[in-house]
Parts: C-alpha cells; sequence; structure tokens
C-alpha cells in the first residue's frame, strides 16, 4: 500500500487589528470617553453620528455623575445602566460597526483566514476591557477575537513610548513563534512602526486611512494577500 500523504501544516500567521476606525467605521473611544463622558459633542466629528442615533431613539447624550480614572469604561457603564444593554448593542453595532451586512461580511472573512491558519488579536491605544465590552455584543466575531488576544499598548512590557511600535511588539509577545505577523491600523500614517522594530521583531504594517471607515472588502482583498504571502 502506498504511504499515506503528510498531513498539510500550516504555517502560523498573527494578525492584529488596532479597533477604532480599523475593525470600527467610527472611532468608538474618542466619542465615548471625550464625546459622551464630557458631555461634549463637538470633541469629534464623529460624535454626530453617536448623537443623531440617540436623538432619533431619545437616548442622553450626555453622561450623568462624575467620571473616573477608566473614564470610557464610566461612560460604558453610565450609557447601559440609563439607556439599557439592547441600546448598546443597537448603537454599537450600526454607528460603530456599520450594520449587520458589514458584521457579517467582515466575519465571513475572518473565518476565511482562520481556515488557512491565521490566528487574530486586537491591540488598542484605547482601554482593552472597552473593547471586550463592546464585543460581547457582536457574537459573530467573538469567535475570533478572545479576552486573552485583546490587548492595550498600557499592557506592553516593552519601554517605548512609541505607539504603534509597541503594538508591534505586543503582538511578537503573542505569537513569538508565528511565520509572519501584520499589524492593520489607520494611525500608521501619522505613527509608523519604527523600522528597528520591524526588523527586531518581524512584524509587517499594513495601513489603513487616518480615522477612516475601517476595513471593508477592498482593503481586507490586500490585507489577505500580504497576510498570506
Amino acid at each position: 500500500l502506498p504511504a499515506p500523504a503528510p498531513a498539510v501544516v500550516l504555517k502560523k500567521r498573527l494578525l492584529g487589528f488596532d479597533f477604532d476606525c480599523t475593525l470600527t467605521v467610527r472611532h468608538f473611544y474618542k466619542v465615548f470617553a471625550w464625546g459622551y463622558a464630557q458631555g461634549n459633542l463637538s470633541a469629534h466629528p464623529h460624535c454626530r453620528y453617536f448623537a443623531e442615533w440617540c436623538e432619533e431613539q431619545k437616548i442622553s447624550t450626555k453622561m450623568e455623575g462624575c467620571v473616573e480614572d477608566d473614564m470610557v469604561m464610566d461612560a460604558l457603564e453610565n450609557f447601559c445602566q440609563g439607556a439599557g444593554e439592547a441600546s448598546f448593542r443597537d448603537v454599537f453595532r450600526e454607528v460603530f460597526l456599520g450594520g449587520s451586512a458589514r458584521i457579517e461580511m467582515v466575519a465571513a472573512w475572518l473565518a476565511k483566514m482562520q481556515r488557512q491558519g491565521v490566528e487574530f488579536a486586537i491591540v488598542t491605544a484605547g482601554v482593552s476591557a472597552s473593547v471586550v465590552r463592546a464585543l460581547s455584543v457582536v457574537p459573530e466575531w467573538r469567535p475570533f477575537f478572545s479576552s486573552g488576544r485583546i490587548w492595550d499598548t498600557q499592557q506592553g512590557r516593552h519601554r517605548t513610548t512609541l505607539i504603534a511600535g509597541q503594538k508591534a511588539l505586543i503582538l511578537r509577545d503573542l505569537s513569538p513563534d508565528a511565520h509572519r505577523i501584520l499589524l492593520v491600523d489607520d494611525a500608521l500614517g501619522k505613527d509608523p512602526v519604527p523600522e528597528w522594530i520591524e526588523k527586531g521583531a518581524s512584524v509587517d504594517s499594513f495601513p489603513l486611512p487616518y480615522e477612516g471607515p475601517g476595513v471593508d472588502e477592498e482593503s481586507l482583498k490586500a490585507i489577505e494577500a500580504a497576510i498570506l504571502r
């Protein structure tokens, strides 16, 4: 009998995403931490989309009470207590993720990449717990982003003030033996990963438009080609 064909071993690859304006279509952190928490809807251009949605639903656009150190977490809890968990689910999915069609499109792409041996992580300059809180209402994406793979730059062990550099170093820490690691981030045009970190951590980067609408079908095709090469 002929010997069985050897099993195909997929090379380990890690795809690291920023969160705001990369996976989201609008800046989740700034809208809640700057706009809602401070009662200042002119704090960021994306606040107006949140305000319009809240006004249609007759929900307050301003946080009541004091703000502690973790401003965004206080803001999220305040919003959910006042408006309800269902309203948070709806506003996050509609205003910040672009609606069900985009959520399902990204989920299908993540599943396809996972079948090809790609793993995923989120590294944000915001607060990792707020990302976990947000993704709790997105069951379509939760299988791809466990809480253990959701980090913020304050959690990095490397002493560098370079945000993109910190993200790249965290990604390598999350997957020390990955054949390939790619960081996808809308801020790379303003805050690129330094060459010495790209070389030292062996991490490549894929920039998106700064504070733009995040990943779409066209950019995901390009990201796919970049992570699989």
